[in-house]
């Protein structure tokens, strides 16, 4: 994903961090009342529940709109209704739609479905558990999160690139559409062959005048993944952790504004949320943002993802956020580019291995782990397992590797 971030960080630190459907929104859900206990006589008063507290999620109303628009961009066919079905005789997006769909069988058949079933086995727990996922230095990468964990309720990803808009068509000419779908499709290319985003490059691809930002691209992936996109809405972070809806004038003009994508698999009920923040994670961005830093104190107990993230938690200026999720996590899932196996107290976690740990490329230096690679070697302590997919920096090799800590206790 991030491959050549160390450069930019050698100059300055700056990590800113079934089809169907729905036919209207979620039914929102009644108040929970207690039914009275005949072994005991109360007063009424006492035999009903609190009302239970509604999360946004619960109560999102369906905007087909954000749907329709990702499909466009996804070279997927629209469903019955949409404002958009004349731009599909296109030629352009004929063509687009073609490309599109072979890149992802390809990506689907190599990469995806292995994960699947991987996570179906090796995730098992994790899955029972079903907390929520965090994921820093994640660019917009919800496919892979998502294909390891797929039941989430929220995924919170953190990243340097900006959230942006979904483009409005209506008020397109058909060369700035047909612009637009080449330049989305040429920014998933990495992620078609090698499995992340090279940052130089999203900086320049996520440009407003290009993509605009990472949330087109996230809602691609949804849509791809058979899911509909529920809703999209702006928020803004608060000093004490909180958020505010924004306004749409507003929108992403002050630091820690964010935004949410609901959504829910095809066939299924639940609505997951994606919150998606541009922010610096880094030690001295963390210490001077104190919305975010109250956000992940006060974050419930997750399930932490790092994959191609450029070595960064292998750096003293990323300790803070190093500490925060070994804080905060049950559980770990990562390559070798996230916490280094020596900050990850033994006897506190449990870990098991996948993969091949070797060298990491030549894009990096000074972050080979001599006591990992003893552990791969260690046969009677760590029963290392087969990876069946590619997924990191050594794309297209068997060299790629994964490491599950799960907390004791």
């Amino acid at each position: 994903m991030r491959i050549d971030l160390i450069a930019i960080f050698i100059g300055a630190v700056a990590i800113s961090c079934n089809e169907q459907g729905p036919k209207q929104g979620p039914t929102e859900r009644g108040l929970a009342t207690a039914k009275d206990s005949p072994a005991a006589k109360k007063p009424v008063k006492d035999s009903v529940k609190a009302p239970k507290k509604l999360n946004d999620e619960d109560t999102v109303s369906f905007n087909r709109k954000f749907n329709d628009v990702a499909r466009f961009i996804a070279g997927m066919k629209q469903l019955q209704g949409s404002d958009y079905n004349s731009l599909e005789k296109d030629t352009l997006w004929v063509k687009h739609a073609k490309s599109f769909d072979k890149a992802w069988l390809q990506l689907d058949a190599k990469r995806l479905k292995p994960m699947a079933e991987w996570a179906n086995t090796e995730l098992a727990y994790e899955h029972e558990l079903n907390y929520d996922i965090f994921y820093p230095l994640s660019g917009p990468d919800i496919l892979h999160a998502n294909t390891f964990f797929s039941k989430a309720k929220r995924y919170h990803l953190y990243a340097l690139e900006r959230a942006g808009a979904l483009p409005d068509l209506k008020h397109m000419k058909q060369h700035e559409i047909d612009n637009y779908l080449n330049d989305a499709y040429t920014s998933l290319g990495d992620v078609f062959t090698k499995s992340y985003f090279i940052t130089h490059k999203m900086l320049t691809d996520l440009q407003k005048e290009n993509v605009n930002g990472t949330l087109p691209l996230i809602c691609v992936f949804l849509v791809r993944t058979n899911h509909t996109i529920i809703n999209v809405k702006y928020y803004h972070l608060n000093d004490d952790g909180t958020d505010s809806p924004l306004k749409k004038d507003s929108v992403a003009k002050h630091t820690n504004d964010f935004v949410k994508v609901y959504f829910k698999a095809n066939g299924d009920s639940l609505v997951q949320v994606l919150t998606y923040m541009k922010c610096d994670l880094a030690d001295d961005g963390l210490k001077a943002n104190k919305g975010l830093t109250a956000f992940i104190h006060n974050m419930p107990q997750s399930f932490t993802y790092l994959k191609s993230a450029s070595y960064l938690l292998h750096y003293k200026f990323f300790t803070t956020l190093r500490n925060a999720i070994l804080d905060k996590s049950q559980a770990i899932l990562e390559d070798d580019t996230g916490i280094p196996f020596k900050y990850i107290p033994k006897d506190k976690w449990t870990f098991s291995l996948y993969g091949t740990y070797v060298t990491p490329v030549d894009n990096f230096s000074g972050v080979f782990q001599d006591d990992l690679q003893k552990a791969y070697q260690d046969t009677a302590t760590y029963k290392v397992k087969k990876l069946p997919f590619s997924l990191g920096y050594h794309w297209g090799t068997n060299n790629q590797n994964l490491l599950k800590a799960e907390r004791k206790g």
